[in-house]
């Protein structure tokens, strides 16, 4: 493992602690994976990414009917089990299916292609300022291809999916069936994240993760039991208080009984990455002063917004 920290004090009871990790994941399957954090006297923000250089395609197909088996004297429960989890730089995947006696089919596909590139952080305080910016940048592209169908009829099934993709994700529950047919497909992808912190040594004023990513999504089912859909999109907004993101939209749905559902959610965010060779430019007179964000503000004020005569205050 390597790690890079950094710790600057301005007084012995005020400190801004920054970390970077970067650590070689041993296992199964060779990775990597890379956390950052953002500490100050009152507040906090994280984040961790793990991935590897892979390339994986798999598919499956099974039919049957689930019943008894004898085996030395005794009667085996009819059942069938079903799992996978992936979760590569953000990218998730966690679907179970467990039904009992009764007919079943089911078949599947997935493709996926990972790459480890570059990560790391940059760190600015203008002299003479309060202020700490601290940016982390990841280029750890990730691309997964799905598609998953299910036929059952019988005593009962049920069935759950998760995806998720950086902090948006889609789900989808089904409960109690004793007729299930269900088709799904999706695709997603992550190719790299930008995340700024703005803070004091007393707290962080203003977080902000972006990321360039896209989740396709596609279901139909047929359910006569109990169905829970849901999804939630994010902002790139850090709510420091929840230690959350702020949802851009977020949608709950519940369906008993014999239901024909059909649903296509589509979520994307772009961000470009630009590093200035020269900020001493400000949008004067353009924007106001609530516009600008904590970093231009240093060195100037308000009066300078509104009446654009450039005014600097006078340092003591």
């Amino acid at each position: 493992m390597k790690s890079i920290a950094i710790k600057m004090v301005k007084e012995m009871q005020k400190t801004v602690f920054v970390l970077l990790i970067m650590a070689a994941l041993i296992g199964c399957v060779n990775g990597e994976s890379w956390s950052g954090y953002v500490t100050t006297n009152t507040s906090s923000w994280q984040i961790a990414r793990h991935s590897t250089n892979l390339t994986m395609d798999i598919s499956g197909y099974v039919e049957g009917t689930i019943s008894p088996v004898e085996r030395q004297g005794r009667v085996l429960s009819p059942y069938a089990h079903y799992s996978k989890d992936v979760d590569a730089n953000g990218a998730q995947i966690k679907e179970r299916t467990a039904a009992y006696q009764g007919k079943y089919r089911a078949e599947e596909i997935l493709k996926m292609r990972s790459r480890i590139s570059s990560v790391g952080y940059e760190l600015d305080k203008p002299a003479g300022t309060p202020i700490w910016t601290v940016e982390f940048y990841a280029d750890w592209p990730v691309v997964i291809n799905s598609s998953r169908s299910i036929d059952y009829i019988g005593r009962n099934i049920n069935d759950k999916e998760f995806i998720g993709n950086g902090e948006d994700n889609v789900g989808a529950t089904f409960l109690y069936n004793i007729k299930l047919s269900k088709e799904e497909h999706f695709n997603f992808s992550t190719k790299s994240l930008n995340a700024t912190i703005i803070a004091t040594n007393e707290q962080i004023i203003s977080a902000n993760l972006d990321e360039i990513k896209d989740l396709d999504y596609g279901l139909k089912v047929h359910s006569t039991g109990i169905a829970d859909l849901k999804f939630k999109q994010t902002g790139s907004q850090y709510m420091v208080e929840s230690g959350a993101y702020a949802p851009l939209s977020e949608n709950e749905e519940r369906y008993v009984g014999d239901y024909n559902i059909i649903r296509k959610i589509r979520m994307a965010s772009n961000h470009t990455r630009e590093k200035l060779e020269d900020d001493k430019w400000l949008p004067c007179c353009s924007n106001g002063w609530e516009e600008m964000t904590p970093r231009d503000k240093i060195g100037h004020s308000a009066e300078s917004i509104f009446d654009c005569t450039c005014f600097k205050p006078k340092r003591i």
